[in-house]
C-alpha cells in the first residue's frame, strides 16, 4: 500500500515537472518568435508618451494632493463627528 502511494507521488512529480518544463520552453520559443513584435510595441510606447519634467513641478504636484487629501479626511471627520478642530 505505501509502495503504490509512493508510485503515485513520483509519478505525478515527474508529470508537474515535465509540464513546467515544457512551459517554460514554450516561453522561450514565443520570446524569440514574438521579440520584433515586443521591440516594435516598446518603440511605440516610449516615443508616444510624454516626457515628466523632474524638479519643482512634481514636488508642487505631491504638495497639491497631500493638501486636497487632508482636507477631504478633515472633511469626512467633521461631518462625521469624529474630529474636532481646536
Amino acid at each position: 500500500m505505501i509502495i503504490q502511494g509512493l508510485k503515485l507521488t513520483l509519478v505525478g512529480m515527474i508529470v508537474v515537472f515535465s509540464f513546467l518544463i515544457l512551459l517554460l520552453i514554450l516561453i522561450h520559443l514565443s520570446a524569440k518568435l514574438l521579440k520584433s513584435y515586443t521591440q516594435k510595441e516598446a518603440l511605440l510606447v516610449t516615443s508616444s508618451r510624454p516626457s515628466v519634467a523632474r524638479g519643482k513641478n512634481l514636488f508642487d504636484d505631491n504638495l497639491k494632493l497631500t493638501a486636497v487629501i487632508s482636507a477631504a479626511i478633515a472633511a469626512h471627520r467633521k461631518r462625521r463627528g469624529h474630529y474636532k478642530q481646536s
